[in-house]
């Protein structure tokens, strides 16, 4: 018992200790993560059951050292944040680019209407500012926008606000089921049977099958071949470092070699191969040509996929390094009684996006494998979750039955449902999105992996959802961190 006591409840002999401290956590983690694989007619809330697994673990009185748990909690959430910074910032500044405008200008606004609908809750009702941008973070089941919140809060007031996480708590799970709920509403309301994929214009699609014949072509009039020369299409990974950041025009390879490049694939998005593009370490190359051609491209690039499984671990802590310094400096703003800081959640991710982006230019090598960055950030939202709950515990049974929790979670269906509704009608009768477009972008805007699932049961035979998704993403998740920080900072 003496034993028990000692580890679960911090009393004896490693009262507030490390033994503690990590058994604790990892419990939390690992039974939270258990039950997140679990899903109920097809929906799950996945990783945020470790929230829900601190806060009943805190209850029992079960939790951490206090300043031992504000640090996991910080540095879990720029784990987080980063390796999402570094997801998203290959393909953020090229979703701005063609039909992808217009998607982002209909995400932003449905951001944009769930923080007026929470400013004008927390002024009708009188719920407090930090209660309320946590119900907004929960709404749309936004984390990041969850710590940024907290940190925007510490750095102000030099101590946490449990409301923040409480909010988010309650929230969460009808933000998922909201979600859901309002696209089968905007498909009754809007798309009769037999036009949920309308004819509606698609966004700008690239003809890689074209543009592949149109390499053969160029290729044969270059170099004299043959009508029956065969040629072949293959993927190749470049893994030779001295290639990152290199012009493509500057190669040379259908000069030379008598390929051409056709297109690259990056994070997970199929880019253009112009001459001015600057190729990446570890990006996966579309080549044309002739057998023995791409075979001696081949030997350019490297493609070596054991080369790309060495981590490069100095670009993410250096990374680190300037996000954690950018969210430090204090930005003053006329009429702020104090300077206004990214913090821990901004910084990290704005440069994380600008160095993965811009990375290649400055012959800096940011890349990691996709499991990889699925790791660091799994790692990171665990530990930021598990250290929320076990610090937001202790209140949330009275929350909940003594406080008003029960309306929250009738606040927070209002800021998840009311802003994809209107913002539905926008995209079907302003922009003449399709349906499945449309529930895709509503998806990225919420930053609503549940919905997007749900997205992709419906398309079956289409990417139009997720290609929604993956185009407003990037903005929105920026955006929402950026609000919730605002929120907090001017209003608090």
């Amino acid at each position: 018992m003496e034993i028990w006591n000692s580890l679960f409840n911090g009393t004896g002999a490693w009262s507030g200790g490390v033994a503690h401290s990590i058994l604790i956590l990892a419990i939390v983690i690992a039974l939270g993560k258990f039950i997140g694989k679990y899903k109920f007619k097809g929906i799950s809330l996945g990783v945020t059951w470790v929230l829900f697994v601190g806060i009943l673990f805190s209850h029992f009185d079960m939790t951490l050292d206090g300043n031992l748990l504000h640090f996991m909690k910080e540095f879990g959430l720029i784990l987080f944040v980063y390796s999402i910074g570094l997801q998203v910032g290959p393909g953020f500044f090229s979703s701005f680019k063609s039909g992808g405008v217009k998607l982002n200008l209909l995400a932003v606004l449905v951001c944009l209407l769930g923080a007026g609908i929470a400013i004008s809750l927390h002024y009708i009702s009188g719920t407090p500012v930090t209660t309320m941008t946590g119900i907004m973070s929960g709404a749309v089941t936004n984390t990041p926008g969850l710590g940024a919140a907290q940190a925007a809060f510490s750095d102000m007031f030099g101590e946490n606000s449990s409301d923040i996480a409480l909010g988010y708590a309650v929230a969460y799970p009808l933000g998922v089921v909201g979600a859901i709920l309002s696209f089968i509403l905007i498909k009754a309301m809007c798309y009769r049977k037999g036009t949920v994929v309308s004819a509606a214009p698609q966004e700008e699609k690239i003809d890689y099958k074209a543009e592949e014949q149109q390499a053969e072509a160029a290729i044969r009039k270059q170099h004299s071949e043959a009508s029956d020369t065969k040629f072949i299409s293959r993927r190749i990974l470049i893994s030779k470092k001295s290639l990152n950041g290199k012009r493509l025009g500057d190669l040379r390879f259908e000069e030379v070699l008598g390929a051409s490049i056709t297109r690259i694939r990056r994070s997970g998005l199929d880019l253009r191969a112009g001459a001015d593009f600057r190729l990446q370490y570890g990006d996966l190359v579309t080549v044309v040509g002739s057998r023995e051609s791409v075979a001696n491209v081949e030997k350019v690039l490297g493609n070596s996929l054991k080369r790309l499984d060495e981590p490069n671990l100095i670009p993410i802590f250096f990374g680190i390094v300037l996000g954690v310094f950018l969210g430090s400096i204090p930005i003053a703003f006329p009429g702020m009684p104090q300077p206004v800081k990214l913090g821990l959640a901004g910084g990290p991710l704005i440069v994380s996006i600008l160095i993965s982006h811009f990375g290649p230019s400055l012959k800096v090598i940011t890349y990691t494998t996709a499991s990889a960055n699925l790791m660091l950030r799994e790692l990171g939202i665990s530990i930021f979750l598990a250290c929320v709950g076990l610090e937001a515990g202790e209140g949330f049974v009275d929350t909940i039955v003594n406080k008003g929790g029960f309306v929250w979670i009738g606040y927070g269906a209002i800021i998840t449902m009311l802003p994809l509704l209107i913002c539905g009608l926008v995209g079907r009768f302003g922009m003449k999105l399709n349906y499945l477009t449309l529930i895709g972008v509503l998806s990225g805007a919420s930053t609503n992996p549940p919905a997007l699932a749900y997205a992709n049961e419906i398309d079956k035979k289409t990417d139009e959802a997720a290609v929604g998704y993956a185009t407003v993403y990037p903005l929105t998740m920026f955006v929402r961190v950026l609000i919730a920080q605002m929120m907090i900072l001017f209003l608090c």
